[in-house]
């Protein structure tokens, strides 16, 4: 097969089965009592929107990158678990998270124009969402030949690309971006000192705000960047970055077959199409 430009779709923070996260149109999941049968849920309004947004973007990718090759990252909290005594929830067991995620991969897998010599990949996330149900989540995609990974490091016509869930912070106001500047800057200097390699783009997540952040040295230039997410603010959410905004949507890099880097802007939800 002749060389494609590969576009990198970085997807994260889907949290699934909280009820302020993606949810698809409706799923069967199994009964809870002895005497139930199975559960048939819808999404509400408000997971509507996200819903269509993803698939939008599903979409979006298979019209204008269909003679790329397509590495999809889902870059951890796959599901949101249960944890804090969170009862912001659309179902109550974490096999019924992993399920409802499974269900809105796969059709996402289908609308963007998936094929079997495309890739995907899974990263872990934070424990108190996903446990270890990530790992279980990848066996389900293994006929995709799916991997797992807590560090994931692929390299693109000689461009390295990496991911991890959590890295350098968002910020704030004035201060937005300077923590991933500052991370991808120690990075550098770390390889230096360490004479270890050093990645072309960090791809990282966890703080559902979109940020962009570089670092040139030596007439070279380093990307960082943080994916938005598909969860809308929960409760905790507004404690831990109040007033600050929450972005919805996914993360495009492009690598050319001559190794050109192109950050494309992310397919945000609230923005004009």
């Amino acid at each position: 097969m002749s060389e494609r430009n590969v576009i990198n779709i970085a997807l994260s923070d889907t949290h699934c089965g909280s009820d302020r996260a993606v949810f698809p149109p409706k799923i069967s999941l199994p009964p809870l009592m002895a005497d139930e049968k199975e559960r048939l849920l819808r999404y509400s309004n408000n997971q509507k929107k996200l819903y269509e947004h993803l698939m939008y973007c599903a979409r979006y990718i298979k019209k204008n990158f269909a003679n790329y090759k397509k590495v999809i990252t889902h870059n951890g909290d796959a599901i949101e678990g249960i944890h804090h005594h969170t009862i912001q929830l659309s179902a109550p067991m974490i096999d019924d998270h992993v399920l409802i995620h499974q269900a809105i991969m796969e059709e996402f897998l289908i609308e963007c124009g998936f094929k079997m010599d495309d890739e995907l990949h899974y990263v872990s996330g934070t424990e108190t969402h996903t446990g270890y149900t990530e790992q279980r989540i990848k066996k389900h995609f293994e006929h995709y030949g799916a991997t797992f990974n807590d560090e994931l490091k692929l390299t693109q016509y000689g461009r390295k690309i990496w991911y991890v869930h959590q890295w350098g912070g968002a910020g704030n106001g004035q201060n937005e971006g300077n923590g991933l500047t500052n991370s991808i800057k120690a990075l550098y200097f770390n390889s230096l000192k360490e004479k270890r390699e050093m990645p072309d783009l960090v791809i990282s997540s966890h703080f559902h705000k979109a940020t962009m952040a570089s670092y040139s040295q030596d007439w070279k230039t380093y990307y960082a960047m943080i994916t938005p997410s598909f969860q809308m603010k929960t409760r905790h959410g507004h404690k831990v970055s109040a007033f600050q905004r929450n972005d919805i949507g996914l993360g495009l890099a492009e690598v050319t077959t001559s190794g050109l880097i192109k950050i494309h802007k992310p397919l945000l939800m609230d923005e004009k199409r």
